[in-house]
């Protein structure tokens, strides 16, 4: 199995708001408190749907009858994330009974006033437990993520992991049509929001023997680095084969790359922004995917940017055309696809202009590791992503955000350049590190 990749947590949630669904007041601190610490200090629009407010962890207690043990875990959570440093966050307590909310009558309209949240708000990301996270409560609120994703087909769900680990080892969490990522938290920080839950800690119920109490281990196992977040595919389907031969029959131009003025300043901005980078040393041999006719190869190449260009794309008349187009003994042009039929060779930049898209997160999982073993030390990847409507599953900053997490921690950002139109990210590949080998290894 695929080690889980360390993720930046700003491109696992998108550009625009965050919501997580959080079954009791403690669950959004102990399973994605990574993803709260970077809503906090990046200030993005964030709500907090409290499910249930936890009146039953403490059953029998006469001193903290169940409402006003939710009134103490309310405060609670609030305290938490004021810890996080989310006091800026929009909650939505939705009062279903702890241990029932899956058979709550007004469970049937939560997805509805979930969904309305995320569109207020402008989310990206709705975070909720795992499917598999064993408790009836998260259960159920998977549940919810799932039909607001069916309301908000562009919203991302992100699954966290709260009880996961209690789980025996050879139970297997569902994977199916999901991605594993690792998210790094501030274990001291989290710590101390955990220490703001001080009902679940033994520290204010005293008078009921059968209370639920946080156990040492659990707390060990969540104030750990890293956190695990689940990226559930987005629904849809992706253009065909037979689509591009479609587009380039009979000497086709779809996309104006010859003529039009977006697609000039878009070559001229790559090669702008790679001049600033090897305004000395040009790179030994690039590769382009889905290169077309060749055109942005070909503007590398007379820019002096690259000595070598080596372009593929899966239709052989537009390959053809390619060769014919005229630019130079230096060009190069195969037949292949992406992301496992490419050409083979060690390559120092690689350029994926308006292509990302075109796959799923499962091949663009793929291409992330097929480009990694093809790639030198220092190596670059400049990603041009097309910021309007696609028509495909994943548009173009989804995408490009996707690829990125795909990628870990072998590669970080080096500039980045957006347009109304379109947005260029030039990434460069890491020297090995510690950090580097600890992604390589199988999540724990």
């Amino acid at each position: 199995m695929r080690a889980a990749h360390v993720a930046p947590v700003s491109r696992l949630v998108g550009s625009g708001g965050l919501v997580v669904l959080a079954p009791h007041p403690d669950d959004e601190t102990l399973g994605c408190s990574a993803l709260l610490i970077e809503a906090g200090r990046s200030k993005r629009k964030l709500g907090l749907v409290a499910l249930t407010d936890g009146g039953s962890s403490h059953p029998g207690s006469k001193l903290f009858p169940p409402d006003s043990l939710e009134a103490i875990r309310r405060e609670e959570q609030r305290t938490a994330m004021r810890m996080l440093g989310c006091d800026h966050a929009e909650h939505l307590r939705l009062g279903l009974p702890d241990g029932g909310s899956g058979r709550h009558p007004e469970r049937a309209s939560v997805a509805a006033s979930v969904a309305e949240l995320c569109e207020r708000l402008g989310a990206t990301a709705l975070a909720a437990p795992h499917p598999d996270d064993p408790h009836p409560d998260h259960a159920t609120a998977a549940a919810i993520a799932l039909e607001v994703r069916s309301m908000v087909p562009t919203l991302r769900i992100l699954f966290y992991e709260v009880w996961t680990c209690r789980l025996e080892d050879d139970v297997a969490c569902q994977t199916e049509g999901m991605t594993a990522f690792r998210v790094e938290t501030e274990p001291e920080l989290k710590a101390r929001a955990i220490a703001c839950h001080a009902s679940q800690l033994g520290k204010v119920v005293t008078d009921s023997p059968s209370g639920f109490v946080l156990p040492d281990w659990f707390i060990d196992h969540h104030t750990q680095p890293l956190e695990r977040i689940s990226w559930l595919e987005l629904p849809g389907s992706l253009p065909g084969p037979d689509h591009f031969a479609r587009l380039y029959a009979d000497d086709g131009d779809p996309w104006h790359v010859r003529s039009s003025a977006y697609e000039r300043q878009k070559r001229e901005s790559v090669v702008s922004l790679l001049s600033e980078t090897r305004h000395e040393t040009p790179f030994r041999q690039s590769l382009e995917a889905g290169c077309g006719e060749g055109h942005l190869s070909g503007a590398l190449l007379q820019a002096g940017l690259v000595q070598t260009a080596v372009g593929f794309d899966r239709d052989p008349a537009i390959i053809q055309r390619a060769r014919n187009f005229g630019w130079g003994e230096q060009a190069h042009f195969r037949t292949g696809s992406m992301p496992a039929d490419m050409p083979d060779g060690s390559f120092d930049l690689v350029l994926l202009s308006e292509v990302l898209y075109f796959l799923d997160e499962g091949a663009l999982t793929t291409l992330a590791d097929n480009l990694t073993t093809r790639l030198e030390p220092d190596a670059c990847i400049v990603v041009v992503s097309w910021l309007g409507s696609t028509g495909t599953p994943l548009d173009g900053r989804t995408a490009s955000d996707f690829f990125r997490c795909a990628l870990g921690r072998t590669f970080e950002t080096l500039k980045v350049e957006e347009t109304p139109d379109f947005r260029i990210e030039l990434l460069q590949r890491r020297k090995a590190s510690v950090a580097d080998q600890e992604d390589a290894q199988q999540d724990r």
